[in-house]
């Protein structure tokens, strides 16, 4: 079992009524505050409709599980974060009837992470992390547009991981760009897009090598909306991932593993189709079901894995009920199953249970509550010794986690450009 815990108290410089920035999220968990990500101050810039948001935040809080081991080592925590944001005028702030041919935000966040303790191996973890992302429409509500993007992520945050240990806190390397076009025959009620994108996961660490990756995703959809607040969705998304670096070393203790070995590539392929709509004002209903499969295609890493049965193939589902149950107070609950590739197995599937609420209590007093529960399956494991272990306990051939993530805060504007906050987020992974 692996425990952390972490509270945190901040104080933030940000936008009245700011809209969450875009954000790339890598793994399942970020459990720190999102208003971090809010858009800074607007400065309007130049006479080009452009609006120019800075920000600047900074956080003191407590980790009681820094490295996420079975035996918790705690720590203080500093983090100094300086944020910024260019975009074009939302829709709102536009005159009526205007439909610019080009929208663009380009954002970025630089963060240094510090954890205060005496401990040599907590001390080598802290964190200089940077994240970018642009975002281009061109003619975005003609019948034709097209939306070309970029997600870039500097990071040694071992929650990222699937595996944390010292060696994971060591700099990673993101990127991802891809573009997305669409069409709207006559304006009307039915929306076609196509899309593909490409990523590089980068671990700069030798010792790491064996996980780093490349993957291209092609996705396509059809959307009709049969009724004025009721549409239905046909997606079909299939990708390619390639482990395309040889294990020189385990990716765990920095023991040499067997040389030449690679994980098995795949290419992942899913087919949805779901309806979403709004029932009345304070009631949204959101339902899909479809088919998965991973396709493991790795003929020499196949040698990795401890059984021959190696591909995903069975459903996908989700499903969401949101009530506004008053004017201030929204609710999500939702249930998804997915699956993901993995460096400890060919697969890993996950049946999410999760619960949102947002309350606006008082005028700028805010609480957010975010619960998540994961009941997740491994497909294939991989050989032990590829991860620098002798054996599976009990020679486990299988491995099943429940893992449960609750966050909390409470944020106060004190100005509209200020903001003080406090949160507090468990995670919690039970193992076999």
């Amino acid at each position: 079992m692996r425990l952390l815990t972490a509270s945190v108290v901040g104080l933030f410089l940000c936008l009245p009524q700011a809209a969450q920035a875009q954000y790339v999220a890598y793994g399942p968990y970020e459990p720190y505050s999102g208003v971090v990500y809010n858009e800074g101050p607007g400065i309007k810039f130049g006479h080009d409709g452009l609006v120019f948001h800075p920000g600047l935040s900074t956080e003191l809080g407590y980790d009681s599980n820094v490295l996420l081991s079975s035996v918790p080592r705690g720590a203080g925590l500093l983090r100094l974060r300086l944020h910024f944001d260019l975009a074009t005028l939302p829709p709102q702030r536009q005159d009526f009837g205007a439909h610019p041919a080009l929208e663009f935000r380009f954002g970025g966040a630089f963060e240094y992470r510090q954890y205060l303790s005496s401990d040599p191996q907590i001390n080598y973890a802290y964190q200089l992390n940077g994240v970018s992302d642009i975002d281009l429409a061109i003619h975005p509500r003609d019948p034709f547009s097209l939306r070309l993007y970029n997600n870039f992520v500097y990071t040694s945050d071992a929650r990222n991981l699937e595996v944390a240990s010292s060696q994971t806190f060591t700099p990673r390397v993101y990127e991802r760009i891809g573009a997305l076009a669409i069409l709207r025959p006559a304006n009307g009620p039915l929306e076609i897009g196509l899309g593909d994108s490409f990523r590089l996961d980068y671990f700069i660490d030798n010792q790491l090598q064996g996980e780093r990756s490349i993957g291209n995703e092609a996705a396509a959809y059809a959307q009709l909306k049969v009724l004025p607040q009721t549409s239905v969705k046909l997606e079909i998304r299939s990708s390619y991932i390639n482990y395309y670096n040889p294990s020189t070393a385990s990716l765990v203790t920095g023991v040499p593993a067997r040389p030449n070995l690679v994980l098995p590539s795949s290419v992942p392929l899913r087919v949805t189709l779901g309806a979403s709509t709004l029932v009345v004002p304070a009631l949204g209903l959101t339902a899909y079901a479809g088919y998965g499969n991973s396709f493991e295609i790795g003929v020499d890493g196949s040698s990795l894995l401890t059984k021959a049965d190696t591909s995903y193939n069975n459903f996908l589902a989700g499903a969401e009920v949101r009530v506004r149950l008053i004017g201030r107070m929204r609710l999500a609950l939702g249930y998804a199953r997915d699956f993901y590739d993995s460096i400890f197995a060919s697969f890993f599937t996950d049946d999410r249970l999760y619960l949102d609420y947002d309350h606006n209590l008082w005028r700028g007093l805010s609480a957010r509550v975010r619960f998540d529960t994961y009941f997740r399956s491994y497909g294939t494991l991989v050989d032990p010794t590829f991860l620098g272990y002798t054996g599976y306990g009990g020679n486990a051939t299988t491995r099943k986690d429940v893992l449960l993530n609750l966050s909390a805060e409470l944020n106060y504007r004190v100005l509209s450009w200020m903001q003080l906050g406090v949160s507090y987020s468990l995670l919690d992974d039970i193992t076999d």
